[in-house]
């Protein structure tokens, strides 16, 4: 079975200059093949003075296959100038997403306000008998979304997919680079769980086909996985590398 190749954008635009130049230079052949089997026939010596509607057809014929030619050269040039233009509004509009994503990044809470966050709902929760619910994304970039503005913008979609799947009293923790913490207050295990299969499908639907990242998600339950705050806090530590070198690496990848 033949392979199937891709053609590539470059090639597509190519392909239609030659096409155009053959068109124009197939009328321009044409036409001059026929303006000179006419022009014999018309300025022939033995032509009548009087008859002057052989010369006016051959002008005629002769300006409208130039007029043709020019036209269909005009459309062209004007169908590349919109490709330009579309293409580099393109480019902007990624530029403008990914400063978007970066800027996203930089709004989300740090490990720093997890740990002020975490005791206080562990006290709501104890105070009214409810469950608290953890959810621990990992993000694993694609070797080939591992650059910075791309780690940054790919990161930036993650969190948005997450968010959409979110209560307004549920909230999102950046703790390091590729690893975030969403705080699901009086939510049980059995619910979390339904959140978690939501979030995953929302990371699966923005990870597309090219599967931009892999993802894994962890739950932590209190008061079936930690009965404190502390002990929260250290489930959650346990299921992240060192703190140390990673949050150098956060700091320098969203300070760029």
């Amino acid at each position: 079975m033949k392979q199937h190749v891709p053609i590539r954008a470059e090639d597509v635009e190519r392909r239609g200059l030659h096409l155009t130049i053959f068109a124009c230079l197939a009328i321009f052949v044409l036409a001059v093949g026929v303006a000179v089997l006419m022009y014999q026939a018309v300025f022939s010596p033995g032509t009548s003075l009087t008859v002057v509607s052989p010369k006016t057809a051959f002008y005629g014929f002769c300006v409208l296959s130039i007029l043709l030619v020019a036209y269909i050269w005009d459309r062209q040039s004007t169908i590349v100038k919109l490709r330009t233009q579309i293409e580099g509004d393109r480019k902007k509009a990624t530029v403008a997403w990914e400063l978007a994503s970066r800027e996203l990044l930089k709004t989300l809470p740090n490990f720093s306000s997890f740990q002020d966050r975490l005791p206080m709902e562990y006290r709501r929760a104890a105070n009214t008998q409810q469950e608290l619910s953890i959810l621990l994304v990992q993000i694993q970039l694609h070797e080939d979304f591992s650059a910075p503005s791309t780690a940054q913008s790919t990161l930036g979609d993650a969190t948005k997919a997450i968010a959409r799947k979110l209560r307004d009293e549920d909230s999102i923790y950046l703790l390091q680079f590729c690893y975030f913490a969403i705080v699901l207050p009086g939510v049980k295990l059995s619910a979390a769980r339904g959140v978690s299969a939501r979030v995953a499908e929302g990371l699966t639907d923005v990870a597309g086909a090219i599967e931009r990242y892999s993802f894994k998600i962890e739950i932590i339950n209190y008061p079936l996985n930690a009965s404190t705050a502390i002990e929260l806090e250290s489930c959650v530590c346990a299921l992240i590398p060192d703190e140390n070198s990673q949050q150098q690496l956060i700091s320098t990848e969203i300070a760029t």
